[in-house]
């Protein structure tokens, strides 16, 4: 009956023997051996340093790696240069002017792009009474060679034919508003004003002046000029001012005809407007003072109405 009991107490006995043991043993235990143990462990725990390659044997050649693939933008073809047109030697041209309009019509099929050539050939179809193809010249020339528009000889030959046969004048008119630039419209002008044109290719100019593709080719100082010779009243402030801002010689002689006295009862003469006489002067004075300054620039006289 008592060998359970002793077994039993022999069991807590030992236990409590083997705890003892334990506690001993980590009372006794070494501090630097327990810190050489941890380091250990941390050390195993950290990942592997990875392989080298391997080297390549004596036999194999090593490949640099391919450089990556750049774009760059295609480079545009270049437009070759425009050749100069040719040009006639000096005196082809002067042997062909000596023997007429057919010598030089000629050479101007060698130098179809030749300014001084077709001016040539121009100027002796108008001699030569060859009026429409003198037309056709000068419009090719002046396509291209814009800047013979201010040849004074070419403007003459057109206003000599702007006041010949009417189908020849209107076409004179056409070339005048189309294909001279500013220039053209100063010559119209010059053809509603002046005195030696007739009444009909007048009025034909001044309608063809009031297009609104030829008023943008005008200068300023014309369309001021033109739009004084159309009043049939005393001008507003507002066109005195464009006057004296914008306006020359042109501009200038119906500003003065503005100013002079007109008869105005049976023995006073009066200055018809006087309510902006103060303005019309003081925009005269303006216009004479940019004349005196810049003579070359004016217009000549005789362009302005009588």
């Amino acid at each position: 009956m008592n060998r359970p009991k002793t077994a039993a107490s022999l069991a807590a006995l030992g236990l409590l023997a083997a705890t003892a043991l334990v506690c001993g043993a980590v009372a006794l235990r070494n501090p630097a051996d327990v810190a050489t143990l941890e380091q250990g462990a941390v050390v195993t725990r950290r990942p592997a340093a990875p392989a080298a390659p391997a080297a390549p044997s004596s036999g194999e050649s090593v490949k640099p790696p391919s450089p990556e693939p750049t774009t760059t933008a295609s480079a545009e073809p270049e437009v070759p240069a425009k050749a100069e047109p040719a040009r006639a030697q000096p005196e082809e041209l002067e042997s062909a002017k000596a023997a007429g309009s057919a010598a030089l019509g000629a050479l101007a099929q060698r130098y179809p792009e030749d300014p001084a050539v077709l001016r040539a050939l121009a100027l002796a179809q108008g001699r030569e009474k060859a009026t429409a193809a003198a037309l056709l010249t000068a419009k090719w020339l002046f396509e291209i060679a814009p800047e013979e528009t201010g040849n004074d000889e070419l403007k003459q030959l057109l206003l000599r034919v702007a006041n010949g046969p009417p189908d020849v004048a209107l076409t004179a008119l056409d070339l005048m508003a189309k294909h001279m630039g500013s220039r053209g419209p100063d010559l119209l002008y010059e053809v509603m004003t002046a005195p030696k044109f007739g009444d009909w290719i007048r009025d034909n100019a001044s309608r063809l002046m009031l297009d609104s593709s030829v008023r943008q080719l005008a200068t300023p100082a014309l369309l001021v000029a033109d739009d004084l010779r159309r009043l049939t009243e005393c001008p507003t402030r507002a066109l005195i001012a464009r006057a004296r801002e914008e306006g020359d010689v042109r501009a200038l002689h119906y500003i003065k005809h503005h100013l002079t006295p007109q008869r105005c009862g049976s023995r006073r003469r009066c200055i018809k407007c006087g309510s902006v006489a103060k303005d019309l002067r003081a925009a005269a004075s303006v216009i004479e003072k940019r004349k005196n300054e810049k003579p070359a620039a004016a217009p000549p006289a005789a362009s302005a109405a009588p």
